[in-house]
């Protein structure tokens, strides 16, 4: 047995190390991209089937032969979790209930996730969809890259790095491949996929695939039936062309059906018992996601290229949600606020016959996105090799915000997930003729971006310099189509009416005649009666910045490298910071904080031979204009706005090492400091002693180890785990979440084809949490859990992390 198939079975974990290796598509974020580094790089082979990193930049590699050692289904942010600097923590075992990343010290908000190129961030407030990503057997190669994004990414909210994955490429010879897996908490799942081959008088090359999972909350909640369901259908179609060029046509399609896992404080899990779960039977988070991407590479001549690859996205969602409507009045209690609606008063909402009850609804925040984009980039290669490339990028984000309420069925289930978006039948109706709705926006989100690149090779190719700018706008047109309470609620709490103002004062705000009540905890005050309201608005904002990035590498020796990056980017503010506009000196006012910026420098080394690989790399960034939701005292409200600057620094390193074709071994080590640099504002006399603080959910150091060994011709066993030391719970660093540490294992059998059965065919037993740790994963801090004397206590809460978790798959190749 050659050591290089003990590494392509179960080493390729090797690769999730701070950039070890690459492979040359793995760093794909458009098919530009994927071209430029095959072109740069050459694609040299390092350990067993992943090419050695030489960028200038920290990179971390995985490919389809360790992906294919996780759990089935699993989400790819779990899959990357060994990576230095990376932490993701899974709020389920098998990802479809999502959970929290961090890189570097910042959240998935400031981290850009694609796929092929496709911006996968929410449109609206960029946050990443964990549990919508595309099913592990169709992923070719994922990457991360620290601190960083490629110069042609449209992203408007990187400012901390980049998750990318590239899909599975279409072969030219007929096959098919099936997996059927059960597992703990009455997981069952089955994949099928069937590649075409080359057919028709073209030699078109397609596959298909489709999936279909289940399994129940490992948590425990009332009623206890939870499902989590989820079903995919994906496509690739290929053209080649005869000079080289090609053109194709990939598809997705994601739909989850989920109760949520709701994060519980101290009190509670002591209270209920440490897996208790409080949400309800309507506490689901239903979503609907597709994406149309169009890819194609057109070779003019032996020099120069040009690619496009315009996208088309789809994506329907909601959190779930309940409340109560007293029909006598129209009061609606949603959580701890209050709201009277008129129209409301003496409707017979349940249609038994009186209007006395008081009646639970399900009234959901419903988000339909519809997003168009384009890149297109030229590549000329100079005959000495060195590359330019130059295009644009135009993304254009189409969100509908809606919030219709219906009541709850039987047992106290949703008629529909979505609400009474689709079926009217299903609204409740007030008096005057109006939809019972939350909410009713409308926002688009355009982001045009233009770049420039030089990557060039001098001093007999030992130097590598790559020299870059990008040109970034980002621009937003908000239309809010209800009514704003003039206290700067409007972006949760607006009112939604047909029912035309009593009185127009004339500034741009109106009254109803009647006290319309939101109970609100501002401090621990409770305000109420507001009579006026700032009409339905429509407002614009945009920014813009030039962004530089430059780097290079240096080969000391064959073995030896040295590499340092520095780049600047930046994270413009979300949609709903704009929502909350209040009436203030005779005017109406809104938030309006600058764009989120960062400038990061890198300094890494690198040493690889046939049976040993390290990397080392510090790093340093400056992070600028931070926007937290802090008191605004010249509003006297609450709003999204930028209060200061944060340093953050770190030092990663990992090493792989191969001594025997049986053994392989890989470790990894992280520290990462982040420091506050300025104190917020509470209210109006009050201040956060935030500075000198650390950023909270962050670990402060991690640590990954693992090995694959193979024992016999047909077995491999892998085990991996990973330490994620303490992290602080508020912004005020006095509650410290404890370390812990994470095992994970799988074997795997490799049986001999026979018949209609190819080679690729293997039974595997996956296991989850070995040691059945009892842990905190993900985090939703607070300001503070301990009162001072200007501030009440504030108590974070938690998602505890899986128990051991066992699944079991059977894996045929046709």
């Amino acid at each position: 047995m050659k050591l290089t198939k003990t590494i392509i079975l179960a080493g390729t974990a090797l690769t999730a190390l701070s950039g070890l290796f690459a492979g040359t598509v793995a760093l794909a974020q458009s098919t530009a991209t994927e071209e430029v580094e095959v072109i740069v790089k050459g694609g040299k082979k390092g350990l067993g089937p992943i090419n050695k990193e030489t960028g200038t930049k920290t990179k971390t590699a995985i490919d389809q032969a360790y992906i294919s050692t996780q759990t089935a289904g699993q989400t790819i942010a779990e899959t990357l979790n060994l990576a230095p600097g990376y932490n993701f923590t899974n709020n389920d075992p098998y990802g479809s209930s999502g959970g929290n990343v961090r890189l570097r010290g910042l959240d998935g908000s400031r981290v850009s996730l694609t796929m092929d190129g496709v911006q996968l961030n929410d449109a609206g407030n960029y946050a990443v969809y964990t549990n919508q990503q595309l099913d592990p057997e169709l992923i070719q190669s994922a990457t991360i890259t620290t601190g960083a994004t490629d110069v042609n990414s449209m992203t408007a909210s990187a400012s901390g790095g980049t998750i990318s994955y590239t899909t599975r490429k279409t072969s030219d010879t007929f096959g098919a491949e099936a997996t059927l897996s059960v597992g703990s908490f009455n997981y069952t799942r089955q994949f099928v996929m069937v590649n075409t081959g080359s057919f028709g008088p073209f030699g078109t090359q397609a596959w298909f695939a489709v999936s279909n999972q289940n399994y129940d909350t490992f948590t425990v909640e009332k009623p206890n039936n939870a499902k989590l369901k989820k079903q995919q259908f994906n496509f690739n179609i290929y053209q080649p062309l005869s000079n080289g060029s090609y053109f194709g046509l990939r598809g997705d399609y994601n739909e989850n059906r989920n109760r949520l896992i709701f994060s519980q404080n101290l009190a509670s899990f002591a209270a209920n018992g440490k897996y208790y779960n409080s949400a309800g039977a309507a506490n689901i988070n239903p979503s609907n996601t597709g994406n149309l991407r169009g890819y194609s590479k057109w070779i003019i001549n032996d020099n120069f290229f040009f690619t496009v690859d315009p996208t088309f996205q789809s994506v329907l969602a909601n959190g779930g949600g309940t409340g109560t409507i007293a029909e006598k009045d129209g009061k609606m209690t949603v959580s701890s606020r209050t709201y009277f609606y008129k129209e409301l008063a003496g409707v017979d909402i349940n249609k038994d016959g009186d209007a006395t009850d008081s009646v639970s609804v399900y009234n959901p925040n419903t988000t339909s996105t519809n997003r168009y984009s384009v890149t297109s980039t030229g590549v000329y290669t100079f005959n000495r090799g060195d590359v330019v490339r130059f295009g644009a990028s135009f993304d254009r984000g189409r969100t509908r915000q809606t919030g219709e309420s219906t009541l709850l069925n039987t047992g106290g289930t949703a008629f529909d997930p979505f609400g009474g978006r689709d079926i009217e039948s299903l609204r409740i109706i007030g008096k005057d003729g109006s939809t019972h709705e939350r909410r009713q926006r409308f926002s688009l989100a355009n982001v045009d971006t233009f770049f420039l690149e030089y990557r060039g090779h001098f001093l007999e190719d030992k130097l590598f310099v790559s020299l870059g700018v990008k040109q970034q706008k980002m621009e937003r047109d908000l239309n809010q189509y209800c009514y704003s309470p003039d206290d700067g609620s409007g972006s949760y709490a607006p009112f939604c009416t047909t029912t035309a103002p009593t009185v127009d004062n004339g500034d741009g705000t109106v009254s109803f005649g009647y006290t319309y009540l939101i109970t609100t905890n501002a401090d621990g005050v409770t305000k109420t009666n507001h009579t006026n309201f700032i009409k339905p608005f429509h407002t614009t904002v945009s920014f813009s910045k030039t962004l530089p990035s430059l780097g290079a590498t240096y080969k000391l020796t064959d073995h030896n490298q040295v590499y340092v990056n520095y780049s600047e980017a930046l994270s413009a503010p979300r949609t709903d910071n704009y929502y909350g506009v209040i009436f203030k000196d005779g005017e109406v006012k809104a938030a309006n904080p600058l764009p989120e910026s960062n400038k990061t420098i890198e300094l890494g080394y690198r040493f690889t031979s046939p049976t040993f690989t390290a990397t080392a790399d510090v790093w340093a960034q400056k992070y600028e204009d931070r926007i937290v939701s802090s008191y605004d005292a010249d509003s006297d409200s609450y709003f999204d706005r930028n209060v200061g600057a944060v340093d953050l620094k770190g030092f990663e390193a990992s090493a792989a090492y191969a001594p025997s074709s049986k053994l392989s071994l890989f470790g990894g080590l992280t520290y990462t400091d982040t420091e506050i640099l300025d104190n917020y504002a509470s209210g109006a006399t009050t201040t956060i002693d935030t500075k000198g603080k650390a950023l909270p959910e962050v670990p402060d150091w991690m640590a990954t180890a693992g090995l694959t060994y193979k024992a016999f011709e047909d077995f491999t066993f892998n085990l991996n785990g990973k330490y994620v030391g303490k992290r602080y719970a508020t912004d005020l660093n006095d509650l410290e979440v404890k370390a812990y540490t994470v095992w994970n294992g799988s074997v795997r059998w490799d049986l001999p084809g026979v018949s209609f059965l190819k080679a690729g065919t293997y039974a595997q037993l996956n296991v989850i949490n070995i040691t059945d740790e009892y842990y905190f994963g993900s985090i939703s801090s607070t300001t503070n859990a301990v009162a001072t004397a200007t501030l009440k206590a504030s108590a974070p809460s938690f998602n505890v992390g899986a128990p051991r978790t066992v699944m079991m798959s059977l894996h045929t190749a046709f």
